[in-house]
């Protein structure tokens, strides 16, 4: 079972370095990646200590490598819940407190064992004298601390996942970081207990080895690089690419041991030989993968490739099918040296010309799409005044077919257009409907459909609670067009308000606003929603580029803040500061009065019911913190009612400061039992 062992090692060591440094590389001012780094850097040295203590025949080296365990071994738990509670977030202060434990314990039994190695804190003998004492007592205790440990993270996990719906990217994340934390921990447990009786630990480490590649799909599924789609396949790839250099290391690993036993003798020649053959085979293979990945962007049509030869490269395929088969007919006689052609429809209506019109036609070929006629190609004689070769025929004949082509795929689009007309005007008609309903429902206006021309945009934004934005007084009841969703403009409004001068790049908006809308779709609704709200900002707006509102700059999308004319955060901030600069000069009156004001502006969770952003995961740092604040206003104005013995005033709101807390505000528990009420 040693082999097995030494290969689960070995595996945990490769995987865990591989997919850290993917991760680390690629994001590392993200809180959650830098957890995961230090995650799998543990998981990496601790692997490969015990690949080398099974491995070596050196004594010193096997006691150096122990001491590698005994030092990393203690803190792998404790990490692993402190990754599930960032990535998981929301944890309470409590849970915060069982991880700092945990990091002092493990630094405690780290010390103890490196200044004793011969005695273990075990559950059977030998066991290492704590204080005088030599019990099982200690080791039992430690074990029984890791597998709370496990168990915290993974109930956390599980209820994150519980309260992230019933679909969606969180949902996505935190399923794939609850099989990794069940799996790690789990097999860490297995591990442990394993090692306590003597038994071989491969199954307990090859579980960690399967929750390191978990762990991993949950940082990517978090969106950190790429929206879903690319996210998913650049996972995949990193996947295979992790397992395939373990795989390799492993066979080279192998191969070392098999040649020195062979050709008796120590020095390294399998390994010398493999990094030789890899740095010469690394681009060719290199290019040759990505020749077969693209190979699907290429033009596969040999004889289209012929007919691009003859006319000269491509045709104007931005342009209408119809327009650009007059240019087509002009680089074929030009490149043939044919002195006159004519393209013409089935009633005879002449399409395209090229050369003399009463030129003696030479060859008439007819166009047909599919079984369908659609018109004939005329081509008169050649400059040289020589018949056509087979492969001129060829030529003409493949030319033919893409005129034919052409004029088929434009009649389709004609029809398509007919129809995309008839939808537009029945959408248009909606969109009146909706507004109309919107007027009724809400008795505002709605400012998107009928905004005033020229007029220069003022905002004001209420973002305490529900979203509510006043354009030039009147109220925003519809954020997009006709084209672009009013809820995703109204949360692409909210991300660009809250961002403000960081502003945001395109491929977060995909991942927020269309996470399950495939790259090509997504990225049309995206411009088109952009669209409709710089439009409804920018009535008089034409072209996107001239937007001054919402402008694109190094690759990143910013609101103008010189239209945000007010805001409740503003005024919520301000006031705070009056209370602050009363409290200083202890003015009690005229704290309380600002600090009341600045009451009225938090009617709830900042931007509460914003579609799309408001659940994401980027708006919760701020909301906690804008939440945080208002708690503090809240004892803060206890506290000087209590002052004053206004009882009843003060109470209200330490109780009021612990319902929004969660009951996680210490200042009013123990201001209310100051006032002897209950909670």
């Amino acid at each position: 079972m040693n082999g097995l062992t030494v290969s689960a090692d070995f595996a945990v060591a490769t995987l865990s370095l591989w997919l850290g440094a993917v991760v680390v590389t690629r994001a590392w001012a993200r809180r959650e990646t830098r957890v995961f780094g230090l995650l799998a850097l543990l998981l990496a040295t601790w692997g490969t200590s015990r690949v080398v203590e099974d491995l070596t025949a050196s004594a010193a080296v096997r006691h150096a490598a122990g001491g590698v365990e005994i030092t990393v071994a203690p803190f792998l738990i404790a990490v692993m819940l402190h990754f599930a509670l960032v990535l998981a977030g929301g944890a309470r202060r409590a849970l915060w407190g069982v991880l700092y434990l945990a990091y002092v314990l493990a630094a405690a039994v780290w010390l103890l064992s490196l200044t004793d190695r011969s005695g273990a804190i075990a559950i059977r003998p030998p066991y290492r004298p704590i204080f005088g004492i030599r019990s099982p007592v200690f080791g039992g205790a430690w074990i029984v601390f890791r597998i709370v440990l496990v168990a915290l993270a993974i109930g956390w996990v599980w209820r994150a996942w519980r309260a992230a719906g019933p679909e969606g990217a969180r949902r996505e994340q935190l399923s794939a970081l609850f099989g990794a934390v069940g799996a790690a921990g789990f097999g860490g447990v297995v591990t442990i207990l394993l090692a306590e009786v003597g038994a071989p630990e491969w199954p307990g480490v090859t579980l960690i080895a399967v929750g390191a590649g978990l762990a991993t799909y949950a940082v990517f599924a978090a969106r950190l690089f790429q929206p879903a789609g690319t996210a998913r396949r650049r996972f995949g790839v990193s996947l295979a690419a992790g397992v395939l250099t373990a795989l390799a290391a492993a066979l080279l690993l192998g191969a070392e041991r098999v040649a020195r036993g062979v050709l008796a003798t120590d020095t390294p020649l399998v390994t010398a030989l493999a990094l030789v053959l890899t740095v010469a085979c690394f681009d060719p293979v290199r290019e040759w993968v990505r020749a077969r990945v693209d190979r699907r962007t290429e033009r596969s049509d040999r004889t289209y490739a012929v007919l691009l030869g003859a006319i000269g490269g491509e045709l104007l395929t931005a342009t209408r099918p119809r327009d650009a088969i007059a240019p087509a007919l002009t680089q074929l006689c030009r490149a043939l040296g044919i002195r006159a052609a004519t393209v013409a429809d089935t009633t005879g209506r002449t399409l395209a010309t090229y050369g003399l019109p009463d030129a003696v036609p030479v060859l008439t070929l007819p166009l047909h799409a599919g079984q369908h006629p659609v018109g004939t190609l005329t081509v008169g004689a050649k400059r040289t005044h020589l018949p056509y070769t087979d492969g001129e025929t060829a030529r003409l004949d493949l030319a033919a077919s893409y005129i034919a082509t052409s004029l088929h795929v434009d009649d389709r689009l004609s029809a398509q257009a007919a129809a995309l007309d008839a939808l537009t005007a029945e959408r248009a008609a909606l969109v009146v409907q909706e507004s109309a309903l919107a007027v009724a429902l809400t008795g505002a206006p709605d400012t998107a459909i009928a905004p005033v021309q020229g007029e220069r945009v003022a905002l004001r934004i209420w973002a305490l609670g529900p979203l509510r934005v006043e354009r030039n007084g009147e109220r925003i009841t519809r954020w997009g067009g006709a084209k672009a969703g009013t809820r995703q403009a109204e949360a692409m409004f909210a991300f660009l308000y809250d961002r403000a001068e960081r502003g945001v790049a395109k491929d977060e908006f995909l991942e927020v606003i269309w996470p399950d809308v495939p790259l090509d779709k997504g990225d049309l609704a995206f411009h088109r929603t952009l669209g409709g709200l710089r439009r409804m900002l920018e009535p008089d707006l034409t072209r996107g580029s001239d937007a001054t509102t919402i402008v694109f700059h190094n690759d990143r999308y910013r609101l103008d803040p010189a239209i945000i004319t007010w805001s409740d955060i503003t005024a919520f901030d301000e006031g705070l500061a009056a209370a602050s600069r009363a409290g200083a000069s202890h003015d009690d009156a005229n704290a309380i009065a600002a600090l009341d004001a600045a009451r009225l502006f938090y009617r709830g969770d900042y931007l509460d019911d914003c579609p799309f952003y408001g659940d994401s995961e980027y708006v919760e740092e701020r909301r906690a913190s804008l939440r945080g604040r208002y708690v503090d206003l809240l004892v803060a104005l206890a506290e000087r009612y209590e002052r004053r013995g206004d009882v009843p005033a003060a109470a209200a709101c330490f109780r009021e400061a612990l319902r929004t807390s969660g009951d996680d505000a210490p200042r009013a528990v123990a201001g209310l039992t100051r006032l002897g009420v209950a909670a």
